[in-house]
C-alpha cells in the first residue's frame, strides 16, 4: 500500500483532493471506447474517435494537475505495442534471414528503445517533483516531513510496459485468425486502462501541480549562473524591480567566487534563496517565495561552507 505523509504546514504547490466521481466517469469512457474498438459493426470507428475525444476531456478534468502525463502514458504505449507487435509478425515469416524480417526486427528495436526512454523519463520525472518536494518539506523543519512511497507505482509502470507488450503481442495472434485471443486482448486492454489511471492518480493526489520552484530547479542554468548574452535574464530587485548591479565576492573558506547582486535605489543585497534559488534580499529571515527560515549567512556552493557577507570580499579583477 502505497502512503503519503503530510506536513500540517502544507506546500507552495497546491493539492486538492481528488474528485472520485470524475475519476470513475473518466474510466468508464475509456473502457466503452475500448467495447466500441473492438466491436466489428462499420460504425464503430466513428464512435471509437468520438470516445477517444469524451475520454481526453474527462481526463483533464479528473486530473488537473497530472492530465499531461496521459500523453507520456499513451506514448508510451503507442510505441511500445507498435514495436510489440513488429515482433510478433516478424516472427511469424518463414524464412528470417529473407523479406521483410530484418526490417521489422529494426523497427521492433527502434519502438521498444523509445518506449522505454519514455518510460525512465515519467519515472525520472515523478521522482524528481517527490524529491523536491520532501526537501522543502524538510528544509521547513516539518515534523514529520512530506514524504510519498512510489515503489508500488514504479511496479505498475512496469507492469504498464508488459502488458502492453504481451496485449500486442495477442493482438497479432487475434488478426492473424485466433479468434479465441479476442476476449484475452479485450482483458488485458482493460487492465491497461486500470493502471493508466492509477498512474495518474498517484501523483495528482500526492503532489498536485508541481511548485514553480521546482520548474525553476530543473531548468536551464543556475539563476545567477546565466548571463544575459546567452539569452536568460537576470533577476532584478524584489523590493523595487529595478535593475541589479553585480559585485564578484570571494568565498572566506575556498576563495571561489560568485556574483551577488546590489540595488542602488533600495540599498540592499540581493542573493539567491539556497533552498528554492530564488531571488530574497540579504538579511531577510524567511524566504518570501518557498517560506523557509534562512540564516544570516551565504553558502558557497562549491565548499558548502556559510559566512556572513560582510566576510565575502570583492573578489580579485582578472
Amino acid at each position: 500500500m502505497e502512503s503519503v505523509v503530510r506536513p500540517a504546514s502544507g506546500m507552495s504547490s497546491q493539492v486538492r483532493p481528488i474528485d472520485v466521481t470524475k475519476v470513475a466517469m473518466a474510466a468508464l469512457a475509456m473502457f466503452a471506447t475500448l467495447v466500441v474498438g473492438l466491436a466489428p459493426d462499420r460504425a464503430a470507428p466513428a464512435f471509437f474517435i468520438i470516445g477517444l475525444i469524451a475520454s481526453a476531456f474527462l481526463l483533464r478534468r479528473a486530473f488537473p494537475a497530472m492530465w499531461l502525463y496521459s500523453l507520456w502514458i499513451v506514448a508510451l504505449y503507442v510505441f511500445t505495442f507498435i514495436g510489440a507487435s513488429l515482433f510478433t509478425f516478424s516472427a511469424a515469416v518463414s524464412g528470417p534471414t529473407l523479406g521483410p524480417v530484418p526490417i521489422l526486427l529494426a523497427g521492433f528495436v527502434v519502438f521498444e528503445v523509445i518506449a522505454l526512454y519514455i518510460g525512465l523519463s515519467f519515472f525520472a520525472e515523478i521522482k524528481s517533483i517527490r524529491d523536491f518536494r520532501t526537501r522543502l518539506s524538510i528544509a521547513r523543519g516539518d515534523r514529520p516531513p512530506e514524504y510519498t512511497r512510489i515503489g508500488l507505482w514504479t511496479l505498475a509502470l512496469i507492469t504498464f510496459f508488459a502488458a502492453t507488450n504481451l496485449s500486442a503481442v495477442v493482438f497479432v495472434g487475434w488478426v492473424r485468425g485466433a479468434g479465441l485471443l479476442l476476449p484475452v486482448h479485450a482483458g488485458l486492454e482493460g487492465l491497461l486502462i486500470g493502471i493508466g489511471i492509477y498512474l495518474l492518480m498517484l501523483p495528482e493526489g500526492a503532489f498536485g501541480k508541481p511548485p514553480q520552484e521546482f520548474r525553476e530547479e530543473i531548468g536551464p542554468a543556475p539563476m545567477f549562473g546565466a548571463s544575459q548574452a546567452g539569452g536568460s535574464r537576470k533577476p532584478v530587485c524584489p523590493v523595487c524591480q529595478g535593475v541589479l548591479t553585480w559585485e564578484v565576492r570571494s568565498c572566506p573558506s575556498c576563495a571561489r567566487p560568485r556574483e551577488v547582486g546590489w540595488c542602488p535605489t533600495s540599498e540592499v543585497h540581493v542573493v539567491d534563496c539556497e533552498f528554492c534559488r530564488r531571488p530574497v534580499v540579504y538579511g531577510k529571515t524567511v524566504c518570501p517565495h518557498c517560506k523557509t527560515e534562512l540564516s544570516e549567512s551565504l553558502r558557497c556552493r562549491h565548499c558548502e561552507a556559510h559566512a556572513p557577507l560582510r566576510e565575502w570580499k570583492a573578489a580579485p579583477s582578472a
